[in-house]
């Protein structure tokens, strides 16, 4: 079996969307590790489903990163704990 390229987050949401990677990297400090937490577990959300990542996800992800949003304030860590 061969081993599956490693690809980078910028990357991956190039393949998504380009006018959101744009915006992606353009992200910093807090911005970028929001929506960066927030993009991964959508990735994660769409390959359970077996579906393909929405651009328009990704956009609110990014929106609401830049106005100090969390998408997704629960973990499973979360979830556990209660």
């Amino acid at each position: 079996m061969a081993a599956a390229k490693q690809m980078t987050l910028q990357d991956r949401i190039l393949q998504i969307d380009h006018i959101q990677a744009r915006r992606f990297s353009k992200l910093a400090g807090d911005a970028v590790d929001i929506a960066t937490e927030g993009i991964i577990r959508h990735l994660r959300a769409c390959v359970r489903m077996e579906v393909n990542p929405d651009a328009s996800a990704v956009r609110e992800i990014i929106d609401d990163a830049l106005n100090g949003r969390r998408v997704f304030a629960e973990t499973s860590n979360d979830l556990l704990a209660a």
